[in-house]
């Protein structure tokens, strides 16, 4: 044993030596050491194999599961030195089954846990569990009823779409998996996808799952979730990360038909945007409100396309934008959201649009194609330059806020260019140039048509050649867009139909499609805590329940039993922040990384880098599941 002096002798030198380290320089890793085997062939059969997902056993040998040609799910095992065990194996069931994303886990026992998302028919949740050492691992294939423990068992399969589970094993064996999943039972959030989670317990004697927790939905709040990963801690903690657009902005420009015909739109387009009542009946809370309830900034602008603007411009519904907007003003000089509060630009005129890289004012009372074409010059001129330094051609242009989703939505029932009759080459042209403009400067364009007293199919082909792109074709059917060329490309955007005042149902489904556009943008991510044993453990729970439960009409979370973190913000970047992935460390920390478009704008399809995050949950608060999280 150490006497003290020789201690502090001792710690000298440790620190010594510490101080030493820091100042060697540590070279990058050579390849050549780092790589251990070259890339090895696992599959080599001809076929569109892809979506792989691979873990390594307790012997370090490895596992792999993926997708052949997003139909059947197959499995192969390898040994630690990368020969084959046994080679690829379908291991999905027969029939119309279609696998997507499969992810895949071990447990203490090195059984294979599988979960997957097939999209044959209506979408499900599967599950499976292998036991790879019930096979000779001869290196050949073998089969699904040699290996498989539990056969394919549905998780969720229920109305709508979901996808993208994400699976973890913990200390008891017991499996969790989470998911994204468009359904929701009080039809609230208008088929947006969500968070959830359900837990089983592998009963190998039945060569069944006994569902613990059925599906049990973590995100009881309007906005698209997506991408969870899944990850148990030491004390069989549940952390849950995903892609959020709560905390996201959206800018919506409205470029809006001011012709007689258009009077009962402009009356609800208001309601859908601020709330009220439609002319066709039923009421509507607003777009703006529903949104900010759920954490979203929205930013709007109505414009009338030329020097008039409709009584129904400034009256019931819309009068408190009119006078927002400075009745009726032109164009702000500024953007919005530069202060507090400051996030409507109300009903503005606009006298000029652009047509033919000009100033354009005929007859612009129904000049959406031109109209849409200055909203998205307004943010990326002719001359590449971007925001406050854009200058096409107008006298007054739409100042855009920098790090806002950007969508400009023209409505109109006549052709684009001085109204109708629509088709005409200068119609054609005006498209074109708003659909070439609006992809450069990242603004996606979504077209809501109204019904022409000429007939809706000549307008709507050139709502669809602005939102997507021109094939040459005239018609309403969806166009292919190769991207070949620039006009080729789609522009990202969607149509749909301003229903006339007499279709509520009509008018249901404009909501919807005007919410799904305005809470699809911008992501962050987003992370949970679930505390499942403490609930089992409580002598109340019953197999087999959700933890979120529904009474008079609402969601109710398990606060502070299931849920002890509830939905906290990892990231605050304004951006697109995407697919993270989850884990934790033998101290406890969590190590979060995604995938993030800050450092090249707020446009989806920009480039992204791969940043990271380490958490240190334990003591950041108290885990009782506040809803405002950590």
């Amino acid at each position: 044993m150490l006497n003290k002096k020789n201690q502090s002798y001792l710690m000298i030198i440790l620190m010594m030596v510490s101080v030493f380290a820091t100042m060697i320089p540590i070279p990058e890793a050579d390849a050549s050491l780092v790589v251990i085997t070259d890339p090895v062939q696992l599959v080599d059969d001809g076929a569109n194999n892809r979506m792989i997902a691979l873990v390594a056993d307790s012997e370090g040998n490895i596992h792999v599961v993926y997708s052949q040609n997003t139909r059947q799910l197959y499995y192969t095992m390898l040994d630690p030195r990368s020969e084959t065990l046994i080679a690829p194996t379908q291991i999905s069931n027969n029939g119309g089954s279609k696998a997507w994303h499969p992810d895949i886990a071990v447990d203490s026992m090195d059984r294979v846990h599988i979960a997957w998302a097939d999209k044959g028919g209506q979408h499900s949740i599967v599950y499976t569990v292998l036991n790879p050492w019930l096979d000779d691992r001869d290196g050949s294939a073998s089969s699904d009823g040699t290996i498989t423990v539990i056969e394919d068992t549905l998780v969720s399969q229920r109305a709508h779409n979901r996808d993208w589970p994400a699976l973890a094993i913990d200390s008891k064996d017991n499996v969790h998996i989470a998911w994204e999943d468009s359904y929701d039972q009080l039809d609230r959030f208008y088929q947006q996808p969500q968070i959830y989670y359900a837990m089983l317990e592998p009963d190998y004697g039945q060569s069944a799952a006994i569902t613990v927790f059925a599906d049990t939905l973590l995100t009881p709040v309007i906005g698209h979730k997506g991408h969870p990963d899944i990850v148990i801690d030491a004390d069989d903690f549940v952390q849950i990360a995903w892609d959020d657009t709560r905390g996201g902005k959206v800018e919506l420009v409205f470029v809006i038909d001011t012709s007689g015909s258009m009077y009962s739109e402009w009356a609800d387009v208001c309601t859908v945007i601020y709330g009220g009542s439609f002319s066709s009946g039923g009421s509507f809370m607003g777009l703006k409100p529903m949104l900010e309830q759920a954490n979203m900034t929205v930013f709007e602008t109505l414009y009338g396309l030329g020097s008039y603007l409709p009584g129904a411009a400034s009256t019931g519904n819309c009068a408190t934008a009119f006078a927002t907007g400075g009745s009726g003003a032109g164009p702000r000089a500024t953007p919005l959201g530069q202060t507090p509060g400051d996030d409507s630009g109300g009903v503005r005129k606009l006298p000029g649009t652009i047509y033919n890289g000009a100033t354009y004012s005929g007859y612009s009372g129904e000049d959406w194609g031109p109209g849409s074409n200055w909203a998205c010059l307004s943010w990326m001129d002719a001359n590449g330059n971007v925001g406050y330094a854009a200058n096409p051609p107008t006298s007054a242009d739409h100042r855009w806020n920098p790090n806002a989703t950007k969508i400009v939505v023209p409505i109109s029932d006549e052709g684009p260019k001085d109204g109708d009759p629509a088709g005409q080459s200068d119609d054609h042209a005006s498209i074109v140039e708003a659909h070439d403009n609006c992809i450069t400067a990242g603004v996606v364009p979504v077209g809501l048509y109204g019904q022409s007293w000429g007939g809706a199919s000549a307008v709507q082909s050139h709502f669809r050649d602005l939102a997507q792109c021109s094939d040459g074709v005239q018609g309403t059917h969806t166009r292919s867009c190769p991207g070949t060329t620039l006009s080729n490309s789609d522009a990202g955007g969607q149509v749909y139909e301003f229903p006339s005042s007499s279709s509520s149902s009509q008018m249901a489904l404009l909501v919807e499609a005007m919410v799904y556009i305005s809470t699809n943008n911008s992501r962050e991510i987003y992370m949970t805590v679930l505390d499942p044993y403490s609930q089992i453990d409580s002598g109340s729970f019953q197999y087999g329940f959700s933890g979120t439960t529904v009474s008079n009409g609402n969601y109710h979370e398990d606060i502070g039993g299931l849920v002890v973190v509830n939905d906290t913000r990892i990231t605050i970047d304004d951006a697109y922040s995407f697919h993270p992935s989850i884990g934790v460390d033998l101290e406890g920390n969590t190590h979060i990384a995604w995938m993030d478009g800050r450092d090249y704008g707020f446009e989806k399809d920009v480039s992204y880098e791969v940043y990271y995050t380490k958490l240190r949950l334990r003591g950041a608060g108290d885990w009782d599941g506040v809803p405002g999280g950590l």
